[in-house]
């Protein structure tokens, strides 16, 4: 028997069914909350989850919705009801190239809005808003086949809006799609480009007019970036409405939440002032040394890289490689290429890997230095595999590196904190090792979009000429690190993975499971004696439009 394309989705949306109960009964706890919310606030909350399909997301954001309406606020959510022709849940991995390009139907879009719709407006009784109530099928149809995308990629890579940059998140967007950054080898690249600019328009199209009709006090989202989300910011923030972005935190039901901006470029430009009056004691201080030092195997964390325990016997690695331990050794943490490639003020290379043949030419010419370029294991075991290589793309380019200069690759099972404890200097661009590495006392280089830039505890690159100087130096052992500051860079671990990584109490972990987390059963016990502190901080955040940042009674 044969089946139909109508049967094979009927049968997906039994199976999105089936792991909906699964969820936490939303429905349920609105029903109590409603009981003993506290008084109206007249706070009207719009959570721009966008895209359904991000399970994880709708769980976190439903428990944030819920702590809100429990404290008095109104709150809506803003979801996509299949309009795009790409969006960011579009993968090379989902999605065939043509089905975009053609604006065919795609099958995660079925799967995608239904499960948004069903766990938070069906069953739980939220207020949703869809893309298409505001925005015409003229309209949609108008900007699909009318728009003017007749020039170069990198002119439409830099078209703004009413000065919202559409190309960047269009961009982004689809450099994520493909899971790489070197457009020139994928055919069909400007085409899908295309269709998530058009994409990006809808979106400024749709949210102009959601904020034409509705007046929020306060918008929360996940990424910030890609599309339709960094175009939602965008015009928010254009129009003066308090934004707040998240992003999982490193250790386990820990989140990250930054007022203003997305993460990625907030947590890089963010007031030192912040976390420079930390009264710093032995109390944090064996906090944040003993955090790090579990960072090497992963076991209080929800996000690392390494599928088993690591190897921790580095020099033996080191030295069968040929490593002469006589001679400098310079660490070189690379990060996936294709993620959250967005313009950051401070990037002058082009990409990463621009950055990188710099370094490898810096070394060929001076081999009485020796540099360890360590690949970062997210390249094939995060849950996102990238199609860009860096390996590959190194030797693509110089086929033969010298014996001074040795690559690990992200397979490799070697721990990288053991290897970069060899190393004196270590060379970042985003990577967020930086941070570790500068409280364990390392000189580090940062030359893109670390968040340890302009902190004052990295040396900060801000030019291609600037950064062959250092490699010179620091190749010649000629910089000091009398003058580094050991405690400051303590205090910013710290203030990174405890006071703006925050756990939840309300939040269950559940291993092998996906969604990874959900909502705890004494969710209501934590919110009507604000148990959850967390909690508690981001509604106050959230109400008030104050960053969100632990205060150091409320950790230690």
């Amino acid at each position: 028997m044969l089946f139909t394309s109508d049967l094979i989705r009927a049968i997906k949306k039994l199976k999105v069914d089936f792991n909906l109960e699964k969820l936490p009964n939303i429905k349920k706890l609105r029903s109590k909350i409603e009981n003993i919310k506290l008084k109206n606030n007249k706070k009207k909350i719009l959570i721009a989850t966008s895209a359904g399909g991000l399970k994880a997301q709708i769980v976190l954001e439903s428990l944030i919705g819920l702590g809100l309406e429990y404290n008095g606020a109104e709150v809506e959510f803003l979801f996509c009801d299949e309009i795009l022709p790409a969006c960011i849940i579009s993968t090379y991995f989902n999605t065939d190239e043509n089905i975009i390009i053609k604006n065919e139907k795609k099958k995660i879009c079925d799967i995608c809005f239904y499960s948004a719709n069903n766990y938070l407006q069906k069953k739980g009784g939220f207020k949703i808003n869809k893309f298409s109530d505001f925005i015409s099928k003229e309209d949609k149809e108008n900007i699909l086949n009318n728009l003017n995308l007749n020039y170069s990629l990198d002119q439409l890579r830099k078209k703004k809006i009413d000065n919202i940059s559409i190309g960047e998140h269009a961009y982004s967007g689809a450099l994520r799609y493909f899971a790489k950054t070197n457009d020139d080898n994928e055919k069909n690249f400007k085409k899908i480009f295309e269709q998530y600019f058009k994409s990006a328009v809808i979106s400024k199209y749709v949210m102009d007019n959601i904020l034409k009709e509705k007046k929020f006090d306060h918008i929360l989202l996940n990424h910030g970036i890609y599309v339709p989300h960094g175009i939602i910011l965008d015009i928010a923030r254009s129009k003066g409405i308090p934004t707040s972005t998240w992003c999982p935190g490193y250790r386990r039901n820990s989140f990250c939440i930054t007022s203003g901006d997305t993460y990625h470029r907030s947590l890089i430009y963010e007031d030192n002032k912040n976390w420079e009056r930390i009264k710093f004691n032995e109390k944090i201080e064996k906090k944040i040394d003993d955090y790090l030092l579990d960072r090497e195997t992963g076991s209080k964390d929800w996000i690392h890289f390494y599928k088993e325990k690591p190897n921790i016997l580095a020099e033996d690695y080191l030295y069968k490689k040929g490593v002469n331990f006589k001679k400098p050794l310079i660490g070189l943490a690379t990060s996936v290429l294709w993620d959250a490639q967005i313009d950051f003020p401070s990037n002058f290379y082009k990409d990463q890997l621009e950055w990188i043949n710099d370094t490898i030419d810096h070394f060929i010419k001076y081999d009485e230095a020796q540099l360890i370029i360590r690949i970062s294991p997210a390249e094939v075991n995060f849950i996102k595999k990238s199609r860009q290589k860096v390996y590959e793309e190194i030797f693509k380019k110089y086929k033969k590196l010298p014996n001074n200069i040795f690559i690990i690759k992200p397979e490799d099972n070697i721990s990288t904190y053991k290897i970069f404890e060899k190393c004196k200097n270590i060379l970042i661009y985003g990577s967020r090792i930086g941070i570790e590495m500068a409280a364990r006392g390392k000189s580090v280089i940062v030359c893109g979009e670390g968040f340890i830039r302009n902190k004052g505890i990295a040396t900060d690159i801000d030019s291609r000429k600037h950064y062959i100087n250092v490699l010179s130096k620091i190749s010649k052992d000629e910089i000091s690190n009398n003058n580094y500051d050991l405690i400051r860079a303590k205090k910013y671990a710290y203030h990174f993975f405890f006071r703006r990584m925050q756990q939840f109490k309300s939040i269950k972990e559940q291993k092998n499971s996906w969604p990874n987390f959900t909502i705890a059963e004494n969710f209501l016990e934590n919110l009507q004696n604000k148990s959850d502190l967390v909690l508690e901080n981001i509604i106050r955040s959230i109400n008030d439009n104050e960053d969100f940042i632990f205060k150091d009674e409320e950790i230690i």
